[in-house]
């Protein structure tokens, strides 16, 4: 089968619009092999009359099988017991389940069978009308059909099994094949869209640009250290600026001396702390507790004095 081809191409060439209806519809089959009529008719033929033989032999095969269980399956009233025997018999002759020698002893049971025709069709006939019945059942549980209607339906189950659901089945094998194209079509464009990106975040505009701006920074950067120190050399500073950072230099020597001696005083306490233990902390800390109550007791008695004074 070919693909389908967009109508705008079609439109355009005219010449390949003909020969793409020629060969969609004279040369090639529904499901892509050449198309050959005469031996498609020869086929057709062939193929109708194995149909025609293969029916009869089902035929022969159901009348055979259905009389060799007719005995069994059938009421006394339907099938007299002493036909039991003939209809036996007669079915074994005709599967030619008897040797030749003995069919002449056979004779009378066949009479017996002819003889008794009427009832064994009647008997048989009911027997595959109840089968009839039951296929009618399993073709359609839910809703059974008529055994008048039973061929249509297997005419219909048939042609949707050997037809329609292989043409049904080539149809959307075709549309997964395109699925498929425009799938890995989308996968190449989003591959290329990705190599794009990163061609212009690590060798393209977008990295040249920013290494660019780094190494404009870094130059400013130099410079501006540079001219810091030629303004230096050329332009010394004044007395008072250079006296006001050795006091600064000062100031901040004996900072960090006070703040050494500082550091050292609270690691001897805490040393201190730690050879107390924990009965001498909680001394400490209740006569601390003691001491602020005090003390805010007399801030208290301190700042009535006052208002009293006022």
């Amino acid at each position: 089968m070919l693909p389908p081809v967009d109508p705008s191409v079609l439109q355009r060439n005219q010449s390949f619009e003909i020969l793409y209806k020629d060969l969609c519809t004279r040369k090639l089959n529904p499901d892509g092999s050449t198309r050959d009529t005469k031996k498609q008719r020869i086929h057709d033929e062939t193929r109708r009359n194995l149909t025609a033989s293969l029916t009869t032999l089902y035929q022969t095969e159901i009348l055979l099988a259905t009389l060799s269980t007719l005995p069994s399956k059938s009421h006394s009233s339907e099938l007299p017991p002493d036909l039991h025997a003939t209809i036996e018999l007669t079915t074994a002759l005709l599967r030619n389940q008897v040797a030749e020698s003995d069919r002449e002893i056979l004779d009378p049971d066949i009479s017996d069978f002819l003889s008794s025709m009427s009832t064994i069709s009647t008997a048989l006939s009911t027997q595959l009308t109840t089968t009839a019945s039951h296929l009618c059942t399993i073709s359609n549980p839910l809703s059974p059909p008529g055994i008048a209607d039973l061929p249509t339906q297997a005419e219909e189950l048939k042609d949707a099994a050997t037809q329609a659901l292989p043409a049904e089945i080539a149809q959307q094998r075709f549309n997964l094949a395109n699925l498929a194209y425009e799938v890995l079509s989308m996968h190449r464009q989003v591959l290329e869209s990705s190599i794009q990106i990163l061609e212009q975040t690590m060798h393209g505009s977008v990295a040249r640009h920013t290494k660019t701006k780094a190494e404009l920074l870094h130059s400013k950067a130099t410079l501006l250290g540079l001219q810091a120190r030629i303004q230096t050399l050329t332009n010394p500073p004044p007395a008072q600026f250079v006296t006001a950072l050795r006091g600064l230099k000062a100031s901040q020597a004996s900072t960090s001396a006070a703040l050494r001696d500082r550091q050292v005083m609270a690691k001897r306490a805490l040393e201190l702390y730690e050879k107390a233990g924990e009965k001498a902390m909680q001394d400490i800390a209740r006569r601390a507790g003691y001491l602020r109550d005090e003390i805010q007791r007399t801030e208290g008695e301190v700042r009535g004095l006052e208002h009293g004074e006022v």
